[in-house]
């Protein structure tokens, strides 16, 4: 079952546009499905279970922490977070400002990434046509605050490196969804492309004993990483090339589904 509301946070990279073509890749004979990369969590969100066990988990502490927060204080965070406003004078004083309880950094973080540009957190969001940008509905807020809170009550959220959590919850009967940081294109400061160790991913991934579906941009550097591996090529809208007066070339990315189990018929049967 697919809910839009269960959609808390754009994320570079995030996986909103291919969900419909990576749920039918994944089994469902599996006991635990893991994230080792969750980022705005677009694929775990899209069902309202995959297993047993669930995890979660990234580097990036501000996602972590918000989830958290989400989870297990949400009526606090919609507290903090019903009265400000889609301004460009409150999002430079987030974007500037000293925030000292773990629920207000998780609120700090999502009015910034949520208000800003490209959902980078760098630039204040601002649209010609629309309410988007920073115009953002708080009603649709508070709702989505709700049902992520009800998603995530089994879910284990983690903050660790992705080897000692693949390591930890790996087992035959485990599914692992990798969306790492791509050998190119922009990332936050602890998901860049430049200094993430693709080799350090590639080793521990063909060594496991479950299954794992892993996402990547199309270059010649992951065809050799993973040769040998199923591979499914794929195509999905920039989203944020895809605004008015970008390059129409630019608009289309090209990545790459990659797993050690069998998912060329699964795709061409969906």
């Amino acid at each position: 079952m697919t809910i839009d509301k269960k959609s808390l946070i754009n994320w570079v990279g995030g996986k909103r546009l291919l969900r419909k073509t990576i749920e039918p890749l994944i089994p469902k004979d599996i006991v635990s499905y893991i994230e080792p990369f969750g980022g705005g969590g677009w694929i775990l969100f899209y069902k309202d279970k995959w297993a047993d066990l669930e995890i979660y988990n990234d580097l990036d502490s501000r996602l972590v922490n918000l989830f958290r927060i989400v989870k297990y204080h949400p009526n606090a965070f919609k507290e903090e977070y019903k009265y400000l406003l889609g301004s460009r004078e409150m999002f430079f004083q987030f974007m500037n400002g000293t925030f000292i309880t773990d629920i207000q950094k998780a609120v700090q973080f999502y009015f910034i990434i949520t208000r800003s540009f490209g959902g980078k957190g760098g630039t204040f969001g601002t649209v010609k046509k629309s309410t988007g940008g920073a115009c953002k509905s708080q009603a649709n807020v508070m709702d989505k605050i709700d049902a992520i809170h009800k998603r995530l009550d089994k879910v284990m959220i983690e903050n660790k490196d992705f080897e000692k959590l693949i390591k930890q919850y790996d087992h035959k009967e485990a599914f692992f969804y990798c969306d790492p940081p791509y050998t190119s294109g922009c990332g936050y400061d602890v998901t860049t492309t430049e200094g993430f160790d693709h080799e350090r991913l590639r080793d521990i991934l063909k060594n496991i004993e479950g299954r794992f579906l892993l996402s990547y941009d199309d270059s010649p550097k992951v065809r050799e990483l993973y040769k040998g591996f199923e591979m499914i090529e794929v195509e999905r809208q920039n989203g944020i090339n895809n605004r008015q007066g970008a390059d129409r070339q630019n608009k289309t990315y090209k990545e790459l589904l990659i797993a050690n189990y069998p998912i060329k018929e699964l795709h061409h049967a969906g």
